[in-house]
């Protein structure tokens, strides 16, 4: 198995557990996270709560207090003025090039359905994800 590492944005991880539900725990070596992707997930979960989306709060709570207790939470020690630096030149905004920032400085690919930052070359979607995991296989 490869040792190759992914970033995983807010906007891959609702879809790579909604796909792979407690299957994505095999693969959480293999992933880190920003520490404001907590944050960001779990302002997700309380939208889809409040939308009705998500019917019973507690267990998918559950589900990812363990994904987030597993993976590797990155608080990059990054200058303040760099991811600014990043987020004009490339359009984004500050939170989506502090993903790009720490996937380029990492070397992580990049997991993200944002279609902002799919982009860039170190952006991979989660299909492509599963389908390096061999998750998803070819026909």
């Amino acid at each position: 198995m490869s040792d190759k590492r992914y970033l995983l944005d807010a906007s891959a991880i609702y879809p790579l557990v909604l796909r792979l539900r407690k299957g994505l725990l095999r693969y959480v070596d293999r992933f880190a996270v920003l520490d404001l992707t907590v944050y960001e997930v779990g302002n997700v979960l309380w939208k889809e709560f409040r939308r009705g989306r998500i019917k019973r709060l507690e267990p998918v709570v559950t589900l990812f207090e363990e994904l987030f207790s597993y993976v590797e939470v990155l608080r990059p020690c990054i200058g303040l003025g760099e991811v600014v630096k990043l987020a004009v030149k490339e359009g984004l905004t500050f939170y989506d090039a502090s993903y790009l920032y720490t996937a380029r400085t990492s070397g992580m690919n990049l997991v993200t359905e944002d279609s902002d930052l799919l982009k860039f070359s170190e952006s991979i979607s989660v299909n492509e994800l599963l389908h390096e995991l061999g998750v998803v296989r070819e026909p």
